[in-house]
């Protein structure tokens, strides 16, 4: 799932370098984020985004790219949500 997630973003017009992708990737290796999609979020946009004029297109495709993950989300947990989108991603 985090390869369309790469290739959406680069899509999406948000300026990702292989090298900020690797990054992320050690990170997530590492278990910086856990299993949470919100520490996730908050890891990725923090890795990935280099100027805060590309946080409302990184939300969108955030957004799209993990919508389902609601499903499988642990009881009482809520989306994290992008203070400037509003978008529960």
């Amino acid at each position: 799932m985090l390869l369309p997630f790469f290739t959406a973003l680069r899509e999406a017009k948000v300026p990702v370098s292989l090298k900020e992708w690797l990054h992320l990737m050690e990170a997530m290796d590492k278990g910086v984020a856990g299993r949470d999609v919100e520490a996730f979020y908050h890891l990725s946009r923090a890795v990935l985004v280099k100027d805060e004029k590309h946080y409302d297109r990184f939300d969108q495709v955030f957004g799209k790219v993990f919508k389902g993950w609601r499903a499988s989300a642990p009881a009482g947990r809520s989306p994290p949500t992008s203070p400037r989108t509003g978008c529960g991603c």
